[in-house]
């Protein structure tokens, strides 16, 4: 089974030839995680085109990748080989960086603008970085109605759609997704009439709708959810059906990675409905979210957070390079906690395992009185569907 490295390898199709597909969404939302500042061939925050072609081609391939997860990636140099090559992506150009930071209103966001060159232009929100920030402001989604990094997108749609006048495509892989569809929704009604498609690739849902459109037909008709068999990040804070699931080489959390996801004659290889044990996470997760109040989950987050800053690291890259010392600091800070964060914590922790062992237990162990469908409007979920995890 392929992957989006063999999806490039294999569609030498131009756009004209073949129309932007889900596949190239994702190829697009993984370009958008390229550290453009360090590139040797630097792209404009104007409206000045670069080849993507010649980015590839002239950077320093480490750097380009560098803060991200694609520079762990066995696939990365297979992938950047490909898109160099790729007749399909040959025209392709770039322009509209940007790329904004801050710990201190813990924001982390970036977007790209990439001009297909048979007229259509993709906004690519990236998703989280490697950054303690751009995790934080991930876990915010569960507590703040918005987020600083949405009103960037939102901010950074309307600005490109004044810009141009061409057909807009909008998407994202992760919290990239989100912002996506945050965007979208938001968007101002003459951008939003030029939106073909939004894609949201495993990207969380929201605490509360963004706007009215999510309910209408024009949106529901332009959203395109992918997320893998066994989502974790995808299913948070998700109402809504309509998404395909996507079958992955990887198990577990690691099903998020881009690479992982199966491609079989230029598009995904779904199946009907996610894997036993995702669904069982996300009803827990639900459960657990909805138990605490907004104030709760902001205490939890924070100091989760707070112990993870003190050891001085910035990423979890950094964070990993000395686990053991780093870790050995978490303990040992966690002990300096006042009496009731302590309890508040190890409580909330304690609460999430409940919950889980009794979903575990009601889905195995079913009686005649508790067995339904869990959320039945919202998983189709089938009982012959195996799970690999």
């Amino acid at each position: 089974m392929g992957n989006i490295v063999t999806y490039l390898q294999d569609e030498q199709r131009t756009f004209f030839e073949s129309p932007f597909c889900a596949v190239d969404s994702l190829v697009c939302s993984v370009i958008c995680y390229f550290d453009f500042d360090h590139g040797a061939v630097a792209v404009a925050p104007s409206g000045r085109e670069t080849l993507l072609h010649d980015i590839v081609a002239l950077s320093d391939w480490k750097k380009l990748c560098s803060g991200s997860w694609l520079e762990d990636a066995k696939e990365t140099e297979d992938f950047m080989r490909a898109l160099m090559a790729s007749r399909r992506y040959r025209s392709m150009t770039a322009a509209f960086y940007a790329n904004e930071f801050s710990n201190v209103v813990e924001k982390q966001f970036s977007a790209l603008t990439l001009f297909l060159g048979q007229g259509d232009a993709y906004i690519a929100f990236r998703g989280t970085d490697g950054s303690f920030a751009g995790w934080k402001e991930d876990f915010n989604l569960c507590f703040k109605h918005v987020i600083p990094s949405q009103r960037s997108a939102e901010a950074y749609l309307s600005g490109v759609a004044s810009a141009t006048e061409c057909p807009l495509i909008v998407g994202g892989h992760s919290k990239g997704g989100n912002l996506a569809e945050y965007a979208a929704l938001v968007a101002p009604a003459r951008a939003y009439e030029r939106i073909k498609a939004v894609y949201n690739h495993d990207g969380p849902s929201f605490l509360d709708d963004p706007s009215p459109r999510i309910e209408d037909a024009s949106f529901a008709a332009k959203l395109n959810k992918t997320v893998p068999e066994s989502s974790a990040f995808g299913m948070i804070l998700e109402r809504r059906t309509g998404y395909r699931v996507v079958r992955s080489s990887a198990l577990s959390v690691f099903q998020h990675n881009p690479f992982s996801w199966e491609v079989e004659c230029g598009d995904f290889a779904c199946q009907e409905a996610l894997n036993k044990s995702a669904v069982l996470f996300d009803a827990a997760l639900d459960e657990w979210l909805r138990s605490k109040n907004t104030e709760e989950r902001e205490r939890f987050i924070d100091t989760i957070y707070d112990l993870f800053v003190s050891t001085d690291a910035n990423s979890w890259a950094e964070f990993q390079s000395q686990i053991l010392a780093n870790t050995k600091k978490i303990v040992g800070k966690s002990g300096e906690l006042d009496p009731d964060t302590r309890r508040f914590v190890l409580a909330t922790i304690a609460s999430l395992g409940g919950i889980l062992k009794r979903e575990t237990l009601k889905r195995f162990r079913p009686s005649p009185r508790t067995w339904l469908p869990f959320r039945k409007e919202r998983y189709n979920t089938s009982a012959d569907t195996q799970d690999p995890s």
